[in-house]
């Protein structure tokens, strides 16, 4: 149990009558360093639980007085709640039915072996961290709100506090970089939602969707008969309605050189004209950019007017992708289930173990809008619970690289045992350890899918993979 990161040290009540199954659970589970305490009666096992938590408890069935069976579900208050492992030396189909049925997480018949014990007490501590796991993501992703760039990992916090820098200048202009899909419109949003223009409001525009023409009457806005086919009545364009606010412009490098000389007058001078106008407007807003090239090269190409360039790039705030911040993607895949759940109207509790695994071995080359598609997508297919690798699209399942390849030239072979189930689990092994337990690597060297891995993993108790870095809060 040494190995488990488990919160503090696991706490364990032994109820039975026998001094000798008590003193021996104790022992055993003691050298494991668990933190045991004995009780001799039901009685005397509530009154501890009452007085402190245990995450563990062994309650023999034929005890003095009242009986285990009776007394279970006075064990099983607290929150969370010990996991109750019966032990009975008169195991029936009907105690242990009732057992469960009260919320026994195990039934144990005397006499037992030491190792069953250990290996159920691991089972349940390993089950238990997992949970208090689940609790801490759920409450974090509760904490969270539509405005707030979701992850713990240092990139994240590096994007953070950026933010939080160019929040307190609101008129600074600020260029936003990164892939396509990476949130370069949220951290946008964030920066106004955190600067003294957040009263105001927040408008984006993408400018590769629009022509040069529309794009310019849009921004601007257009006196009336400006052109053929414009509004009597003319229109206000984005700079009007976004006084006092933000405006976004997104894909900024596909903005067309004529209407990048216009836009950097608007960031010289702080007024703009309407289009078919004479009398210069004043422009009240906060202007980001975002972009996924490389501004910088495109100066150098002649595809980006270099003033304007350096006009944009007072202040940059660089999103990483996905695959940079690797250690976010269980928090993020929470936030996005516990969001996608509600508006379906599905009670999805979670991830699997062997899903969660997939999710954060996967490159996520579409970076955080393909995260949420797929978790999207497991959503609409699992019916409910806990979502499973089967849940999610094919495409997760990860492609070899080739850079985890073994030799597969030669395998020294341990011990004398030559049968082939010996053979098979020590080339499992050890093409899980030279992949660092990378599932997918390893089940497509091995020549087989990730399920039939998983289960080889089990049926030869190669016990679980490193537990990963966790982000400290």
């Amino acid at each position: 149990m040494k190995n488990l990161s488990f919160p503090g040290l696991p706490r364990v009540l032994i109820v039975d009558d026998e001094e000798g199954v008590r003193e021996g659970l104790r022992a055993m589970l003691q050298k494991e360093g668990l933190h045991v305490e004995t009780a001799g009666s039901a009685e005397d096992g509530v009154r501890r639980l009452e007085t402190r938590a245990f995450d563990i408890v062994f309650l023999d069935l034929n005890l003095p007085g009242a009986d285990g069976l009776s007394m279970l579900g006075k064990f099983r208050r607290g929150s969370p709640p010990a996991d109750i492992l019966v032990l009975t030396g008169y195991g029936t189909v009907a105690n242990t039915v009732e057992a469960m049925r009260k919320g026994a997480a195990d039934v144990i018949e005397k006499p037992f072996s030491g190792d069953r014990i250990l290996a159920i007490v691991r089972r349940v501590l390993e089950t238990r961290q997992l949970k208090n796991e689940l609790t801490w993501l759920q409450d974090r992703v509760r904490e969270l709100t539509s405005t707030e760039l979701v992850g713990l990992s240092p990139a994240v916090r590096e994007v953070q506090t950026r933010i939080d820098q160019v929040a307190h200048a609101p008129d600074t202009t600020v260029l936003v970089t990164g892939q396509s899909g990476t949130g370069k419109e949220l951290v946008a949003r964030c920066v106004h939602e955190r600067s003294s223009r957040r009263h105001g409001p927040f408008v984006a525009i993408n400018c590769a969707a629009l022509t040069e023409a529309l794009l310019e009457a849009e921004l601007f806005g257009y006196e009336p008969g400006a052109f053929t086919g414009a509004s009597r009545e003319g229109k206000d364009g984005l700079f009007a309605v976004a006084a006092g606010g933000t405006l976004f412009l997104d894909e900024i490098g596909e903005m067309e050189p004529t209407l990048q000389a216009k836009l950097l007058r608007v960031l010289q001078e702080r007024t703009f004209r309407r289009v078919g106008g004479v009398q210069d407007v004043p422009a009240d807003v906060r202007i980001i950019a975002s972009t996924n090239r490389d501004l910088r090269q495109m100066v150098q190409t002649g595809g980006f007017r270099e003033d304007l360039f350096y006009r944009l790039n007072v202040m940059t705030v660089h999103v990483p992708p996905l695959r940079e911040r690797a250690a976010d993607i269980p928090l993020l895949s929470h936030f996005f289930l516990d969001q996608i759940g509600r508006q379906m109207g599905k009670a999805l509790s979670g991830f699997t173990e062997e899903a969660m695994e997939t999710l954060c071995e996967y490159t996520w080359p579409g970076n955080v809008r393909e995260l949420r598609n797929a978790i999207e997508h497991a959503c609409i297919v699992c019916p409910n619970g806990m979502i499973d690798e089967l849940h999610l699209p094919k495409f997760t399942g990860g492609v070899p690289d080739g850079s985890d390849e073994i030799d597969r030239t030669s395998l020294v072979l341990d011990g004398a045992d030559r049968s082939l189930r010996a053979l098979e689990s020590q080339l499992v092994s050890k093409v899980l350890e030279d992949t660092q337990w990378n599932i997918s690597r390893a089940a497509a060297i091995l020549g087989i899918n990730r399920t039939t891995l998983y289960n080889k993993i089990r049926l030869y108790e190669l016990g679980k993979r490193p537990l990963r870095a966790k982000v400290v809060v």
